[in-house]
């Protein structure tokens, strides 16, 4: 099974509101971190995103289940800007999660 999220679906083409990122990340991603072999963060369509959005998703997903969660994460889509900032969120949230340790 894999899970398969188009965020600008869910959320429309611009990504900013950190607070809808996290209630997504809980009741969207969470119940399926530990189930699904593939989650796949398809980021088509979106034009901009802020780090705020970004970090509540991606940091928040990995600070909460670990590095090993980034073996199923997979990023679609991403445009340079968006990268930057996946890249950013994740390097967070391997920080956090080391400092929970």
């Amino acid at each position: 099974m894999k899970l398969d999220l188009n965020l600008a679906d869910e959320f429309g083409t611009g990504l900013a509101d950190g607070a809808l990122a996290a209630e997504f990340r809980q009741g969207r991603m969470a119940p399926y971190a530990g189930i699904c072999p593939e989650i796949v963060l398809n980021f088509t369509g979106v034009r901009n995103a802020n780090s705020s959005f970004i970090n509540a998703l991606v940091a928040g997903f990995v600070e909460q289940h670990g590095p090993q969660v980034l073996d199923r994460l997979v990023f679609r889509g991403c445009n340079p800007v968006v990268r930057v900032l996946v890249e950013s969120a994740i390097s967070l949230g391997l920080e956090k999660h080391e400092m929970m340790a």
